[in-house]
């Protein structure tokens, strides 16, 4: 009986494990000895996308819950650069390592990946939602300290499974979640821009067109 019960929970988690995998292909190399593991297992992406989907997964969530996402409003001089800087040090360390004047480190990865994922979706949203020729009194971010929030939060969480701290169902699960954010985002922003003059649900055809991505991806790398 037990061995039964055993076997049926490795077998639960192998398909759980494939699922995670299979999302993760569609944005990821997912080499092992770039990815972190946890449990014993590796999660579905590298550590500088495990940063970079974690960051998309917290702000969106963020969003959700404070009723952003219709944010349109220009962000704040100091708002824009520091989403902006926040895009450096992952372009420096992915193209001087990518060159070969450095080995970049798993520590790096995930940092880099950190400060880049948690600004990507607000400048989606801002893409988005912006009214070129409308008020646009909505915000994205309150203030600055928003901002550093969403990125502190990503970069503890990349940290604490930089250090092994974690466990394996919970972080790949914010990282696929992450994964349909950013193709949720990137449609949304197409959609937006090509239609945004119509009423459609736009957000639910986003989500609909990420988890097509998705599968289409996952099926041609097999």
């Amino acid at each position: 009986m037990w061995l039964g019960i055993c076997i049926t929970i490795s077998h639960i988690i192998k398909s759980v494990m494939d699922i995670f995998d299979f999302i993760g292909s569609a944005v990821c190399h997912q080499m092992a000895e770039r990815s972190f593991i946890l449990d014993g297992m590796k999660l579905p992406v590298c550590a500088r996308c495990t940063g970079i989907y974690s960051g998309i997964f917290f702000s969106m969530v963020f969003f959700f819950i404070f009723g952003r996402l219709k944010g349109n409003k220009p962000y704040s001089t100091w708002s824009m650069l520091l989403g902006a800087c926040a895009f450096i040090p992952i372009s420096v360390d992915g193209f001087f390592s990518y060159m070969g004047f450095w080995e970049s480190t798993q520590f790096l990865r995930v940092v880099t990946g950190a400060l880049a994922g948690s600004s990507l979706c607000g400048f989606f949203l801002l893409g988005a939602n912006f009214n070129v020729i409308g008020e646009n009194e909505q915000p994205i971010f309150q203030s600055t300290k928003e901002q550093l929030f969403i990125m502190g939060i990503t970069l503890v969480w990349g940290l604490l499974l930089w250090m092994n701290i974690g466990e394996f169902i919970i972080a790949s699960s914010v990282i696929v979640l992450g994964i349909v954010c950013f193709w949720t985002d990137f449609l949304y922003v197409i959609l937006k821009n090509l239609l945004g003059n119509k009423k459609l649900p736009f957000w639910t055809l986003s989500f609909c067109g990420s988890l097509f991505i998705i599968l289409t991806i996952g099926v041609l790398r097999q």
